[in-house]
Parts: C-alpha cells; sequence; structure tokens
C-alpha cells in the first residue's frame, strides 16, 4: 500500500509540473520558439506515463490469470475424495440453476392483474367457477325455453288471427245466406200468388234447407268462439311463462356478466383456464422458492469445501460449476486462460518497446536541442522515477 501511495505522489507531482510548463507555453505567441521541443517533450512524458500505467493494470491482470491457473492445477490435483464432493455439489448447484432458469424463462397466459385478482379472490375461485357453470347451463337451459315460449306465443297469436278471419267470413255467408233465404221466400210467394199453386213442398223444402244452413253457421259460430277464448286462454298463458321465464333468463344472466366483468373472462371455460395458469405460476413460485433456499445451500456447501483449499478466488467456482463437473470444460476454460495470459505479455512487451522508443527520442531530443525550461528536466527526472526508466 505505501508502494502505491508514493506512486500516486509522484504523480501528483508530475501533473503539476506538466500544468505549470503547460500554463507557460499557452503564452507562447510565436511558434518558430525553441520551447515549441518542450511541448513535444511533454507530449511524450504523458504518452510514457499512460503507457506505463497500462503496462501496471497489465501486470495485475497477468498475476490475476496465472493466480486463476494455478487455482485450477490446484482442484486438478485434490484427491478423489475431496474431488467428488465438490463435484456433487457443483452438480446440485447446477440443476437448481437449470431449473431457476426454466422458471426465468417461463411464461403464463395470464397478465399481471389477472394474477392479483386471482390472488385476492383465492379462496373463492373454485366455487366461483362451478356456480358460473352451472348459471351457463341454466342460462342456456332457460334460453330455449324462451324461445320455445316465443314460439308458442306467435302460434297462438296466428291462431287467434286465423279465427278471427273466419268468424269475419261466416258473418258474411250468414248475411248472405238470410238475404238469399229471403229473396226466395218471397219469389215464392210472388208465384204463389201469380200462379195460385200450391207452393207448400216447396215453402217446406226452402224452410228445411234455410234451418239446416242456419243450424250449421251457428253451431260453427259457437265453436270459433270457444275456440278464440281458448287460443286467447293459451296466449296469455304463454305470454305469462314467457314473462317469468325472460325474468329467470335476465337473473341468470346479470350473474355471468357480472362474473365475466370481475374476471374480465368471456365465459367459466376461459376462467377455469386462468385459474389453472394461476395455480401452476403458484406452484411453480413455490419451487423457484425452495430451489433459492437450496441453492443458497449447496453454494454455502460448495465455498466450505473450497476453503479447505489454498485458492486465490472461490467464489468465482459458483459461476463455474460445470468445468467441477465435466473435465473437457475444465480444460476448455484452462486453454481459454492460458491464451489470455500469453496476449496479455504480448501487449506488455509491446508497450515496453514503445516507452522505451520514446524515452530513447527525448534523450535524442534532449542531446541534440540545449533550449529547455528547468521544468521539462524535473518532469523527465519525475516520469524516469515513476515509471522506472532509469536509476537515479
Amino acid at each position: 500500500m505505501l508502494f502505491f501511495g508514493k506512486k500516486r505522489k509522484k504523480e501528483q507531482e508530475i501533473d503539476e509540473a506538466f500544468a505549470k510548463v503547460y500554463q507557460e507555453i499557452e503564452t507562447i505567441d510565436n511558434w518558430n520558439d525553441p520551447k515549441k521541443l518542450e511541448h513535444y517533450i511533454l507530449d511524450s512524458c504523458e504518452q510514457i506515463i499512460a503507457l506505463t500505467k497500462e503496462i501496471e493494470e497489465e501486470k495485475a491482470e497477468y498475476r490475476v490469470v496465472t493466480s486463476y491457473l494455478t487455482d485450477i492445477q490446484t482442484i486438478e490435483g485434490l484427491p478423489d475424495e475431496t474431488r467428488q464432493a465438490i463435484r456433487e455439489a457443483a452438480s446440485n448447484i447446477e440443476q437448481l440453476n437449470a431449473a431457476r432458469q426454466a422458471y426465468e424463462n417461463a411464461s403464463y397466459n395470464i397478465s399481471d392483474s389477472q394474477f392479483l385478482l386471482m390472488e385476492q379472490n383465492e379462496d373463492d375461485v373454485p366455487q366461483t367457477i362451478h356456480r358460473m357453470l352451472e348459471n351457463e347451463r341454466y342460462q342456456d337451459k332457460v334460453r330455449r325455453d324462451k324461445n320455445i315460449l316465443e314460439a308458442q306465443k306467435n302460434q297462438w297469436e296466428i291462431e287467434r288471427e286465423d279465427i278471427t278471419q273466419e268468424r269475419k267470413i261466416i258473418k258474411r255467408a250468414s248475411l248472405l245466406v238470410f238475404l238469399l233465404y229471403a229473396t226466395l221466400l218471397i219469389l215464392l210467394f210472388v208465384i204463389q200468388f201469380a200462379t195460385k199453386m200450391d207452393m207448400t213442398v216447396a215453402f217446406l223444402v226452402l224452410f228445411i234447407v234455410g234451418a239446416l244452413g242456419g243450424f250449421i253457421i251457428y253451431f260453427r259460430s259457437i265453436y270459433l268462439q270457444k275456440q278464440m277464448r281458448q287460443a286467447t286462454r293459451n296466449e296469455n298463458q304463454a305470454i305469462n311463462l314467457l314473462n317469468v321465464v325472460c325474468m329467470k333468463y335476465a337473473n341468470v344472466t346479470k350473474a355471468v356478466e357480472y362474473t365475466k366483468d370481475k374476471y374480465g373472462v368471456h365465459n367459466s371455460t376461459e376462467l377455469n383456464y386462468t385459474w389453472e395458469q394461476y395455480v401452476t405460476a403458484v406452484k411453480e413460485k413455490e419451487k423457484f422458492l425452495r430451489n433459492n433456499d437450496d441453492l443458497e445451500y449447496f453454494n454455502g456447501r460448495l465455498i466450505r469445501l473450497l476453503q479447505r483449499i489454498d485458492l486465490y478466488d472461490r467464489k468465482i467456482w459458483l459461476d463455474q460449476t460445470k468445468a467441477l463437473i465435466d473435465e473437457d470444460e475444465m480444460v476448455e476454460i484452462k486453454h481459454n486462460l492460458v491464451k489470455r495470459r500469453q496476449k496479455i505479455r504480448g501487449h506488455i512487451e509491446d508497450n515496453r518497446k514503445i516507452v522505451q522508443s520514446e524515452r530513447n527520442e527525448i534523450d535524442r531530443l534532449m542531446t541534440e536541442h540545449e533550449h529547455y525550461v528547468p521544468e521539462i528536466i524535473e518532469i523527465i527526472s519525475s516520469v524516469d522515477k515513476l515509471c522506472g526508466l532509469k536509476q537515479e
């Protein structure tokens, strides 16, 4: 910690020297002045510091990668009994993670508002589904009865209209028969008076025919009157029953519509489906919570097993449990770490060459030109100390 504290102090001193020289350089109007050289050297020093910081970060990463490779070697060299215990704990974690991932990716055909509504009415929903199903069945039955009664009412209404029409026809027919009977009777009297013939038989026949026609018309009128009363009674009865059925239909429909509006469904089948989705989601959630408890337990168990081993980082293996189970996966991770370490090493060497090249260029310029301010010498000296380029 003291080493890094000194480095930060040196960096602060360099920054202050940079600021002082920059302030002086900014006042230069004529860039043909030799102080342009100082500005170039200052930029080179900044680049050296930036590259040195990058090298230090890469060294730190290199040490971390090396530590991970050492951990892998340590794990691979464990006794079989310890490796088996670690493998079992890792296997349980893999299974629980897979179950949790499946739950998180699962989709249920139920909205958040429906889920909340089902949760609020959890105790009543099963009975509501049963009651709604019964109401829908009763609604269908009442609808059929309503249609039948409407058909009967229309039938009796048509029959009443037919009877009324027939009564009008009989009324006209009776008037016509009466006029014909009177005409024939007058005609017979005229013939008898004019010819002095005996018309007794004719009068008798006319009387019998007239009486028979009158009886037929009378009895038909009486029959139609009875039929009219019966049709009227039947129609009124159908209307009364229809009113009762319509009231029942309205009541049961109101109950069904209330349930539909409350739960946002179209029928009891949809409500039952939504309830099943809710029950499934709740069970999966409970299973998820149990899995979380189990996952926490096995994560702790794996950490405790790894604490017995001298490892650089134990917690990282909670995310690499597959490698603890599958040797091929472990080989793949090791291969990637080796490639990463080689790449970091290459970057470090490249940056070191660039730093040395920049430093050599500064020496060359300082040798060839004598125009520089004292602050430049101080900055170069501080940069050398910070970056470890030259010893005092």
